[in-house]
């Protein structure tokens, strides 16, 4: 029953259809009059006929008015009711028509101030949220950048890892720091030399970057060189000659310039760049690259000083060996006396067979104890004026004067036989082979560099032709 009344209500209905019963409601009482008046009397005269005619009318059109006036102040609500509707579903770009100063027109005007408010707030929202989503690549993009650093920074102070090795990562992320950047290091290759060559290099495009020989004071990077200034090219530069030729003829379209260099001492140059139109490079970009370009100086400075300590070192840390710049100035003076007393004079480099195989399956610590060992083979059978030491991480030097070709060759062939016979592991077994190559002066050269490269080139002939044998 309930349902059924609630069916019939008038209250889930619209407007238009509230207006069409109430129109019709109100039409329902002129109509019965004008019935009630020509049912009950006759009407025998014409004027009489006239009358009631004429009060139909009026009663018609005056419910007509009365419609038409309701329209007019309904279909308003309605237009304005389905453009709310449409706001509220989110098209916040719609507003209301307001044809009237009425109470209507005042809820529109409303609306439409609520709606204008709402469409700016959403705006500045969406502002916000691009902000947001910018100012969160930024900061993701410095936490990579400290990472990086630190990473570099690591690298240095270990002292482990070569310079080349810090370049390569330096570069890759300095070219990373710009979106779609490259990054060339243009570095010395000598102390003594005036030309600066690419060292290492990023998302390079442009091969004409890496066939550059900057000449230090001449061209656009030689000159920055000298000058050891920072430069920029964006679209804040005004632009000078040298800098159109040197943007058109490796296609640059902004560039930065850091010099690398420590005191008087020019070490290289860093060049990094995008190939964005109309960029401006950034303060917080420009530090950023600036302090890579530290991590890289430090990093230069820290392999001459490993380097100049390594040359000062007499003694190797692992095996109490000779050092090899050591053992190398050595042999320079026992060559020049030999050939001042006319004798002889000789130099054995060794060299572990399959050393990195023995690292990957045995481990460092098996590789130490290995060397250590040989290390020792070699010092013991050293002569009471011969000298041994550690070339590298797995070669190893005999300086052996008053000893011909033949006599050092023997030497070394009874080491070879000692190493080869010889149990490495405490656990097991684990045999080592070691190679070797022989040189003498004056029949190899008059030198040490003579006597070592004749001895590199004498060892690798025993590699090549099967390892675990003497060439002499």
């Amino acid at each position: 029953m309930n349902g059924f009344f609630k069916r019939m209500s008038l209250a889930p209905k619209g407007l238009r259809y509230k207006l069409v019963i109430a129109f019709s409601l109100m039409s329902i009482i002129p109509i019965l009059a004008c019935a009630y008046i020509i049912f009950s009397h006759n009407f025998p005269m014409v004027g009489e006929l006239i009358s009631v005619a004429v009060v139909v009318i009026i009663s018609v059109v005056i419910s007509i008015l009365g419609l038409v006036l309701a329209r007019g102040m309904v279909d308003p609500v309605i237009n304005m009711a389905i453009e709310a509707k449409m706001i509220a579903s989110g098209q916040f770009d719609k507003e209301i028509s307001v044809r009237a100063d009425d109470e209507v027109g005042i809820l529109g005007d409303s609306i439409n101030t609520m709606t204008q408010k709402i469409r700016l707030n959403l705006d500045e929202l969406k502002s916000f949220s691009q902000r947001t989503k910018e100012l969160n690549v930024e900061i993701h993009k410095k936490v990579l950048a400290l990472s990086s650093l630190l990473q570099i920074g690591d690298l240095i102070a270990t002292g482990s890892t070569n310079l080349d090795a810090v370049l390569e990562l330096s570069v890759q992320k300095v070219a990373m720091i710009l979106d779609g950047g490259f990054c060339v290091f243009y570095m010395i290759p000598k102390e003594e030399s005036n030309e600066f060559l690419p060292k290492a290099y990023s998302n390079i495009q442009e091969e004409t970057l890496l066939d550059i020989i900057v000449k230090k004071g001449e061209g656009l990077l030689g000159r920055l060189i000298e000058e050891k200034k920072l430069f920029i090219i964006d679209n804040t530069t005004k632009m000078t000659r040298d800098v159109e030729e040197f943007k058109s003829s490796n296609n640059i379209k902004n560039m930065l310039v850091i010099p690398i260099y420590s005191g008087r001492k020019n070490f290289g140059l860093l060049v990094v760049g995008n190939k964005q139109d109309d960029y401006r490079y950034r303060i917080d970009d420009l530090d950023l690259i600036k302090v890579f370009a530290k991590q890289i100086t430090i990093a230069i400075e820290n392999d001459i000083w490993i380097k100049k300590s390594e040359e000062l070192s007499i003694k190797d840390d692992l095996t109490d060996l000779y050092s090899k710049s050591y053992v190398l100035s050595r042999l320079d003076e026992e060559i020049r006396r030999a050939i001042f007393y006319q004798r002889p004079c000789s130099f054995i480099l060794f060299s572990i067979d399959n050393f990195d195989s023995l690292r990957e399956k045995r481990g460092e610590l098996v590789t130490e104890d290995v060397i250590k060992r040989v290390a020792k083979l070699i010092r013991d059978n050293t002569t009471p004026v011969g000298k041994a030491a550690r070339i590298s991480g797995k070669e190893f030097g005999m300086l052996l004067p008053e000893k011909n070709k033949r006599e050092a060759a023997h030497i070394a062939e009874d080491i070879r036989k000692q190493i080869e016979a010889a149990n490495f592991s405490r656990e097991g077994s684990l045999k080592i082979t070691v190679s070797g190559g022989v040189s003498e002066n004056p029949i190899d050269g008059s030198t040490q560099e003579d006597l070592f490269r004749k001895a590199t080139e004498l060892l690798a002939n025993a590699k090549s032709m099967g390892k675990n044998r003497v060439v002499a």
